[in-house]
């Protein structure tokens, strides 16, 4: 992932992404149990994070965790905690409480509501090698920057620019009236910005790194810089070997239990 999960978390909890905690919920819930997902938790006042999987429960009003191996024994019952998980690349988290501590596991009420964002919407891809990558930056009684997007997002766009510009350095809070770019098979598109920051790079301060923050961008263009990025998340996932989900839909409860225990005995091995 190319932005910290403990970033993420502050992201998902919004209304934006909130989906309560009906039936949908349920079936999520019951997705991220069957199929053996990985959870990263988050519990108050401790900087780092645990991973976990979520355990068949039939107790209602509560969910059951394996224990992690590594957590602290001073995280007791009444520690709020954070779980976010991954569904076919959909950002998954919820808000609980820890009910109960034991050897066998983590035992945490069930959470009031569930959220989730698509992956797109948050992460930063770099572009592929034959991919376009040529910016253009309009500045206002400044000379116009040529420069190679680093990565880009929904939300904005890292770019180098070789060698930085000589007449007016670029300041944090500028905006860009235009800014033009081209994805892979797609037309030139032209939208605003606003430079988010400015960083000189080598000895000489020949190089310059600026990160834009889009502005008033059009429903189609954000659309086409969705896919993109979507398109370039799951090739660099392809890539490195990561798969998207866990488990095989369709077995039986037994076959799912048992697959569970064998992931949780490596796991822990």
């Amino acid at each position: 992932m190319s932005e910290g999960l403990e970033n993420l978390q502050h992201k998902l909890f919004s209304e934006e992404f909130r989906i309560g905690a009906g039936s949908k919920a349920l079936q999520i819930i019951e997705r991220i149990t069957c199929d053996h997902l990985f959870c990263t938790l988050f519990f108050a006042e401790r900087d780092r994070s645990y991973t976990s999987m979520l355990l068949p429960n039939a107790k209602p009003g509560t969910l059951v965790l394996d224990l992690p191996l590594d957590l602290p024994a001073q995280i007791q019952s009444g520690t709020s905690v954070v779980l976010l998980a991954r569904i076919n690349g959909v950002i998954t988290g919820f808000r609980s409480n820890l009910r109960e501590r034991s050897p066998e596991g983590l035992v945490l009420d069930f959470p009031e509501a569930l959220y989730q964002m698509q992956r797109r919407q948050v992460f930063r891809v770099p572009p592929a090698v034959g991919d376009p990558d040529q910016v253009m930056i309009a500045r206002q009684g400044a000379e116009t920057l040529l420069g190679a997007m680093q990565d880009i997002s929904v939300g904005g766009m890292r770019a180098l620019f070789r060698p930085a510009p000589r007449d007016f350095p670029v300041q944090a809070g500028e905006h860009f009236p235009d800014v033009r770019f081209r994805l892979r098979d797609g037309n030139e598109l032209s939208l605003s910005a606003i430079a988010r920051f400015s960083d000189l790079h080598s000895q000489r301060g020949d190089a310059l790194v600026v990160g834009l923050e889009f502005q008033d961008v059009s429903a189609a263009i954000r659309e086409g810089i969705a896919q993109y990025v979507q398109s370039r998340d799951r090739e660099i996932l392809k890539a490195l070997g990561i798969g998207l989900g866990g488990g095989r839909p369709g077995g039986t409860a037994g076959q799912a239990e048992g697959l569970g225990r064998k992931l949780r005995r490596w796991w822990r091995g």
